[in-house]
């Protein structure tokens, strides 16, 4: 870039500040944005401080956002995060379907429903859950899918993935069994801690809440890793085995008026998910301060096996389309109807 330079040392200073701004292929827009703002030179531009509503679920879905509340709370965000929790989806899909948001953490498959029913106004930025289920049981009568025949086992997430994926291995395997769907995880695990309840499917953390209760059955234990049956399961169906249960959607309308901030979220977010891998034991206290899970030490615990992960992109896209078409072919419905199309992936840029 060339400028006359009428004025030696204030040009000087404005041409270094475009030079900083143009190292990833000269971008005018960020380039004008940064010659307006009076903050030191970096290739940033300036974001919005208006607030981003952020939906985030308790359990491994919330895990990953810990660091990113924790930073928000601090003052230390990109972005002004109002941050809400719940024990479910359906507690705010409501406000989804009316366009109360501009972020949240949702099932996958009620993400494809939500953008059936939204007509496109939702998108998917980020997988962030793989497989977190596990067979729970009493005893040590259960050491393959094939030995639940004739069983009853108590399970919660009807008209969710963890339904879906049970059904789909039972099925797949051609096992005959009951199938009894409670409220929610709390439900199944109290049962299965007071005994009264002796096979269930339950996903991290509750695992290991369960496991490490102390008034819970001496022969309680984590029989079956589910995620490796449906692997089984899709090997045996020769589809992809990629099993995505959790992503992050964003509000279209907000998404398209600010490209930059879901860029600047999406870093944050990815940063917030590593900085849980990488340091468990600093990444459980802030989990449990951020009330995602109620126990440090059952966070720490947790946090191997519940697959928390970042993906976006082309790599996202390509298996969750895997994932919907597999479940599209045992209940459409479970996909609001249809393989969403192309346009459910948001692809940042």
């Amino acid at each position: 870039m060339k400028r006359l330079i009428a004025l030696t040392l204030a040009m000087i200073l404005c041409v270094g500040l475009f030079a900083s701004c143009s190292g990833e292929g000269g971008k005018t827009e960020e380039t004008t944005v940064k010659e307006e703002t009076t903050a030191a030179p970096d290739t940033t531009q300036e974001l919005s401080k208006d607030p981003v509503r952020v939906w985030a679920l308790q359990g491994p879905t919330g895990m990953g956002f810990a660091k990113l509340m924790h930073d928000s709370a601090a003052g230390d965000a990109a972005l002004s995060y109002e941050f809400q929790l719940a024990a479910s989806a359906e507690e705010f899909k409501g406000d989804i379907i009316q366009g109360n948001f501009e972020i949240a953490a949702v099932p996958t498959n009620l993400a494809a429903v939500l953008y059936a029913k939204t007509e496109g106004a939702i998108s998917v930025a980020a997988v962030n859950t793989m497989g977190v289920l596990h067979l729970i049981e009493n005893g040590d009568t259960i050491q393959s899918i094939s030995d639940l025949e004739g069983k009853t086992i108590y399970s919660s997430g009807q008209g969710s993935v963890p339904e879906y994926v049970l059904n789909y291995i039972l099925d797949t395997f051609d096992v005959d069994c009951e199938v009894v769907y409670e409220a929610n995880h709390d439900v199944v695990a109290t049962g299965l801690a007071a005994g009264t309840i002796d096979l269930a499917v339950l996903p991290e953390p509750k695992v290991t809440t369960v496991l490490n209760n102390a008034d819970a059955p001496e022969g309680l234990r984590a029989a079956l890793d589910l995620t490796q049956v449906w692997e089984d399961a899709c090997g045996e169906n020769n589809v992809d085995p990629a099993l995505y249960m959790g992503c992050v959607i964003v509000n279209n309308t907000w998404a398209e008026a600010h490209p930059a901030e879901v860029k600047a979220f999406l870093d944050e977010y990815k940063a917030s998910i590593e900085y849980v891998e990488k340091d468990s034991e600093a990444a459980a206290q802030i989990i449990a301060e951020q009330g995602i899970i109620p126990a440090a030490k059952i966070a720490q615990a947790a946090i191997p096996g519940s697959n928390i992960v970042y993906e976006d992109g082309e790599k996202m896209a390509a298996g969750l389309a895997s994932f919907y078409t597999i479940l599209h072919s045992y209940d459409a419905a479970s996909v609001g109807g249809a393989v969403p199309d192309d346009s459910i992936y948001y692809i940042a840029k």
